[in-house]
């Protein structure tokens, strides 16, 4: 489906809801549900797409199968791999802004779409799925270094590592690690009425269980990490609020958080010292390169660096 027809589709759903939730929330629910659950392909603007496009130009195109489904990505250079993770309703090419700079510094840079966005396979999808996805895209490029991720990717991604995906760093930008905080902001930016949000709520739980607000709770799986973290975070971020990451990052052992201004959600992505930040932090915790030995010393007595 086109992006603009995604979005005639989105409208229509939203309409609907409306006015089921004008009845009852038991009506409203399973149509919300359909808003919550599907990452509708938003059309990117043509200043967007040409920013994309010169990102993506030192790339080659990707084709992975994951659970039965075609993903779609792009990746560059030569080294450990270093897989970018988008937001829900995004895609791959979001995160293009690293992909020079991390070449650069010595790793293979993937970036892919996740199931049911961009131009993967897929159609509806939640973050259990998305988590095994990012474990399977992991898996059929043989492991990964360290994993870049945004927003509703990062939490994730985290989830994915919590469960065993094999991960030296993660790097957490602007992410929401609170389902139900996610829900409240759903809500706001369509402006949904408190019968559609109860009957939403009501039928995700029964899908997934009452305790599924902890469950898929990045404050709660963010402890069994224990790789070094990196969690970067807009004070003015109008989606995810600072005070969730941080939670986030004091649930996370041996994370660091870092605090931007004037970001926001999306623009953090391409700002340079956000970029630099991240660079330099993977080169510290998940180097592309041996480190230098000093004179005198042989491999043998090199030790990692402890990971706290």
């Amino acid at each position: 489906m086109r992006a603009a027809d995604s979005m005639l589709v989105a409208k229509a759903t939203w309409l609907a809801t409306r006015a089921a939730a004008a009845v009852s929330p038991r009506l409203a629910g399973p149509i919300a549900a359909r808003l919550w659950f599907t990452p509708w392909r938003v059309p990117v603007g043509e200043r967007a797409a040409k920013r994309q496009a010169e990102w993506l130009r030192p790339t080659e195109a990707l084709s992975l199968e994951v659970d039965g489904k075609r993903i779609a990505g792009f990746a560059a250079g030569k080294g450990p791999t270093v897989l970018l993770v988008h937001g829900w309703g995004e895609r791959g090419a979001s995160l293009g802004a690293f992909v020079r700079p991390l070449v650069d510094a010595g790793y293979r840079v993937v970036g892919v779409d996740l199931p049911g966005h961009g131009g993967s396979e897929g159609g509806q999808s939640d973050g259990f799925q998305i988590a095994s996805a990012i474990a399977g895209v992991a898996e059929a490029l043989g492991g990964v270094r360290a994993v870049v991720a945004h927003s509703m990717g990062g939490t994730t991604s985290l989830y994915a590592a919590s469960e065993g995906m094999p991960v030296d760093a993660l790097v957490l930008i602007a992410p929401s690690p609170r389902l139900d905080h996610a829900l409240k902001t759903f809500a706001r930016l369509l402006s949904l009425s408190p019968n559609a949000v109860a009957g939403l709520k009501a039928t995700i739980e029964r899908r997934y269980g009452r305790g599924v607000w902890g469950t898929f709770s990045g404050l709660r799986v963010a402890s069994n990490v224990k790789v070094p973290g990196l969690i970067v975070h807009d004070r003015e971020d109008p989606q995810v609020a600072l005070a969730d990451a941080e939670a986030l990052h004091a649930a996370w052992p041996g994370s660091r958080l870092v605090t931007t201004e004037s970001l926001g959600h999306g623009r953090i992505l391409r700002d340079e010292k956000v970029i630099e930040a991240v660079t330099s932090f993977l080169a510290e915790v998940a180097p592309a390169r041996p480190v230098p030995l000093p004179r005198g010393h042989d491999r043998a007595e090199v030790r990692t660096p402890a990971r706290h």
